[in-house]
């Protein structure tokens, strides 16, 4: 007999394809009501397009990331997320000449080699929306709501929405630096990613789950204390439109995006009764990814569903028996 499906994937069995159509549905239609199309890129890319647009200092670049030389030379990986590729579209194809926000959506499969978990494989599925070319609030605003009505529809409740601001590079290199110095001093006793966070990527430093890095974190300077007027304004102004929406959120510090390109408004939906991996979407605004990849200077923002895990969240609600 031949050996089972590689580690970290999984069939999706007949008895299985009515949930998974359930979510896809309903993620469809949302976004046709909020204006957004549907979009497909490759399931591989160039490396080159991930080391540039993610950031070659995160853990999905240097860690996570299947990448392999095809027959021809070169270097190609299959994606770890989806951002990056619409963006690589999105400049090739010169979209920014179309009527802005170029607002789409994907539905498809990522890779990461990760330690495969419950809703968490190494060939994982995502649902994901991109905005491109606004720099509004009324974007972010848009995108979280659009992320909620998504999850609400389906039936999920218990949902809690985590909101933050991290910054600019006007801004951020002050608090990286405050990062840094209240780090430093106990960097020893930090575990090894930490170790090598704090000079890379310092905000990452608040993002750690092992127990003895995250006890340290407490009291670690808040990014909100840093922001320019500039980001401070449209962080005001993205949590009174929500406000206004009547859309619940809670403010957290050390909500940090774990890819480069992140800038301003982070936020992360989460369906507490699922513990410890209770995070189902998250998402942020990206302000210089377009630029990085080639295009013009233009902004966006988007978010990511990772689906296995949704669906578990609905599994544990009763919603298919």
């Amino acid at each position: 007999m031949l050996t089972g499906a590689p580690r970290g994937t999984k069939d999706v069995l007949p008895s299985s394809v009515r949930a998974w159509r359930y979510v896809e549905q309903i993620m469809r239609e949302v976004c046709r009501e909020f204006g957004y199309r549907e979009i497909r890129t490759p399931i591989f890319e160039h490396t080159e397009l991930f080391q540039r647009g993610i950031g070659d200092d995160t853990d999905v670049v240097d860690k996570e990331m299947y990448t392999f030389i095809d027959r021809g030379g070169r270097s190609v990986t299959l994606r770890p997320e989806n951002t990056a590729a619409v963006v690589r579209s999105f400049v090739e194809n010169k979209m920014y000449g179309e009527n802005l926000p170029f607002k789409v959506f994907y539905i498809g499969p990522m890779f990461r080699y990760d330690r495969p978990q419950a809703g968490r494989l190494r060939q994982f599925h995502q649902f994901g929306v991109e905005a491109i070319g606004s720099d509004a609030a009324v974007t972010d605003a848009e995108c979280i709501m659009l992320a909620m009505t998504v999850l609400k529809k389906m039936g999920l409740k218990d949902l809690k929405l985590k909101i933050n601001s991290v910054g600019c590079p006007k801004c951020r290199p002050t608090y990286r630096k405050a990062l840094q110095d209240f780090f430093r001093p106990h960097i020893a006793e930090m575990c090894a990613d930490c170790q090598n966070r704090i000079d890379k990527n310092p905000m990452r430093l608040l993002d750690c789950k092992e127990e003895k890095c995250k006890a340290i974190a407490v009291g670690a300077p808040k990014v909100t204390d840093y922001l320019c007027k500039n980001c401070q304004k449209h962080y005001g102004k993205v949590k009174e439109l929500l406000t206004a929406a009547g859309v619940e959120y809670e403010e957290d510090s050390n909500l940090v995006r774990g890819l480069d390109y992140y800038t301003k408004t982070a936020f992360e939906i989460q369906y507490t009764p699922l513990g410890a991996q209770s995070a189902v979407a998250g998402g942020g605004r990206y302000d210089g990814l377009v630029e990085e990849i080639g295009g013009p200077a233009m902004s966006g923002i988007g978010f990511a569903m990772g689906m296995e895990r949704v669906l578990i969240a609905l599994e544990k609600q009763g919603a298919f028996t």
